[in-house]
């Protein structure tokens, strides 16, 4: 079936799934995970005293796991100097889905609790929509970053993600 698909289309494919592997690298990590599945992630009070806004919504902890998936994804996927502010561009689209999810996410747990069957379906349909809605604002900057590569930095993206991708769904199971 891949000879069938023309290189625009193949390509279109690994881009939309590299984005969905960055998300869930990000996202659904093992060491980010815990920014979801712990009670009391989510924005602290007061000023921000200096830190980034993904530290105050997720907590130190959480947000040194999403840096340091970000920082591994920078070393494996070899990002030149030239190619920084696609990269920025790109980690700030991650950065502000890890909020948003988050977000979504502690308002689920909020609720959860007093949720009817039909309430609990509707509030994962919300985390579904958010998730997709995330995905495909990755696409744009990744798509940027991607067209910047050369063939071996491909390679190694499409390796790495790909990785990514595997642990993640092995960890669904």
């Amino acid at each position: 079936m891949a000879d069938r698909l023309t290189a625009p289309k193949r390509r279109n494919m690994v881009v939309g799934a590299i984005a969905a592997a960055l998300l869930t690298a990000v996202v659904t990590g093992s060491p980010a995970r815990s920014a979801f599945a712990q009670a009391g992630s989510t924005a602290q009070a007061g000023s921000t005293g200096g830190q980034s806004p993904l530290q105050t919504r997720l907590g130190r902890s959480e947000a040194a796991a999403v840096e340091k998936h970000i920082a591994t994804l920078h070393r494996e996927l070899r990002i030149t100097p030239l190619q920084e502010p696609l990269w920025q561009a790109l980690t700030a689209a991650m950065r502000d889905n890890v909020v948003q999810l988050d977000s979504v996410y502690a308002q689920r747990r909020q609720q959860y609790g007093s949720m009817s069957a039909v309430e609990d379906l509707k509030s994962y349909g919300v985390v579904q929509q958010v998730h997709a809605r995330n995905v495909q604002s990755l696409i744009g900057p990744f798509q940027s970053l991607y067209d910047s590569f050369s063939d071996s930095q491909k390679k190694a993206a499409d390796e790495t993600l790909r990785t990514f991708t595997d642990n993640a769904v092995r960890d669904q199971r």
